[in-house]
């Protein structure tokens, strides 16, 4: 799986020479307490009849485990995997629209499936709200690690303008195996400011509040995470 960020690259190129109306969004993420560092860019688009397709490429920044448990970025980078989805939008009416898709996620040591469905309704015409629930199994390349399992649930409210949007996210996550202080599951929060400079132009910022994994459970604590990124809507 050392080929997959070369391989989004290229995807990307492929994809772009083919759809008519794409965005491209770049981002820039690092985490607080572990000084870590990632980037990201994806490729997406909706076609008029509500399908919608994205490829992601990822790099991140390699960790090594402190003294006190916790890994640290070491500052060097690499390819870390790869993201698609294929779904489409389904209308029910005017307030209320309903997106099912497919997700893989191919990482440098594992591969994810994923199945979700997503309900979108607009309370008016400034302000939104959004539930998702995502299953996921990640199947781990070497065969002695038992699959993992998950059900995730996300809910979403947000307001935009012409000038602005503001997104706040809540994450919960039950698990089949052994994740935050040693519980089935986790919460995180994640709260998205953009503002577009013009029809192609969107700069925006996101702050979350995310786990961050020791070597023993108990010890395991919360940390920001801060991500920087733009879209180019073509």
């Amino acid at each position: 799986m050392t080929r997959t960020f070369k391989l989004s690259c290229i995807a990307l190129v492929l994809s772009s020479a083919s759809a008519q109306a794409l965005t491209l969004d770049y981002r820039h993420e690092y985490k607080q307490d572990s000084k870590t560092q990632a980037n990201r860019l994806k490729l997406s688009h909706t076609a008029p009849n509500g399908v919608f397709a994205s490829v992601e490429g990822k790099m991140e920044e390699s960790t090594k485990v402190q003294e006190d448990g916790f890994k640290e970025g070491n500052g060097s980078f690499s390819g870390s995997g790869s993201e698609w989805e294929l779904g489409k939008n389904y209308v029910i009416n005017d307030k209320l629209t309903l997106a099912p898709a497919l997700n893989l996620d191919n990482g440098d040591k594992f591969v994810g499936y994923r199945v979700q469905v997503k309900a979108i309704y607009k309370l008016n015409e400034n302000w939104v709200t959004t539930l998702r629930w995502r299953g996921g199994i990640q199947n781990d390349e070497d065969p002695n690690v038992a699959d993992k399992n998950y059900n995730q649930f996300n809910w979403e409210l947000g307001y935009a303008n012409s000038h602005f949007s503001v997104m706040g996210d809540v994450e919960r996550r039950f698990t089949n195996y052994d994740d935050y202080e040693g519980d089935n599951g986790y919460w995180l929060f994640n709260l998205t400011a953009a503002m577009p400079i013009n029809k192609q132009w969107t700069p925006y910022t996101e702050i979350g509040y995310v786990p961050r994994y020791n070597t023993v459970d108990e010890e395991d604590e919360m940390e920001f995470r801060y991500r920087l990124g733009i879209k180019y809507n073509f």
